[in-house]
């Protein structure tokens, strides 16, 4: 995934992730998510039609990561659009969080230790998504709401500035792994924290 796409991921995770707290409205947020996945998309065409040689196999699985953020953003527009009620946009993120995971493992193998711990956050983003969109439960909607928000950050905006600075490939790989540990702890007390206690009703 290109450093300039990585960036405007960033955007799209943050303004999705305030939609789920309610600080944002999904309409409000149709046009950067249709652009944004407009634009993915593309780019993902564009990487994988020249794909040939040796270096095939690491191009195409490139032009999914790019696809997989750009599919989504196009349903999350779109569904708003269209007033659907995301259970299909779950699904898929479902299944996207499976895709993910195994991207992981391919960045794994191909000795890019950086690029593999971020596609394991964005194996637990998506299935974050998946939660939120097929379940009833609010805490899941706050719960995918911060873990957008803290990875528009720590996977996405500042990794794509350090790419374009030419500083990303050093940093240390424990600082990466920390900083979407805490993410996820965020998120699972949110989860896990106990709902406060209502006022008994008043007697009539």
């Amino acid at each position: 995934m290109s450093s300039l796409a990585l960036l405007f991921v960033g955007a799209v995770l943050l303004v999705n992730g305030l939609v789920l707290l309610g600080r944002v409205s999904a309409r409000a947020a149709v046009p950067v998510n249709l652009i944004v996945g407009a634009g993915l998309v593309t780019a993902s065409l564009l990487a994988a039609i020249p794909a040939a040689g040796d270096d095939a196999r690491l191009t195409l699985f490139g032009a999914v990561g790019f696809a997989l953020f750009g599919v989504t953003y196009l349903i999350v527009g779109s569904g708003s659009l269209l007033g659907a009620d995301g259970s299909a946009l779950g699904w898929y993120c479902g299944w996207a969080a499976v895709v993910a995971l195994i991207l992981a493992g391919v960045n794994f193998a191909a000795g890019d230790g950086h690029m593999a711990w971020l596609w394991l956050a964005w194996t637990v983003l998506f299935f974050a998504f998946f939660l939120s969109a097929t379940t009833a439960n609010p805490r899941f909607d706050t719960a995918a709401g911060v873990i957008a928000i803290a990875q528009s950050v720590t996977t996405a905006t500042v990794p794509a500035l350090l790419m374009i600075d030419g500083s990303w490939s050093g940093l240390p790989l424990g600082w990466i792994i920390v900083a979407q540990v805490i993410g996820v702890a965020a998120a699972v007390f949110v989860i896990a924290r106990p709902e406060p206690a209502r006022p008994a009703p008043v007697p009539a």
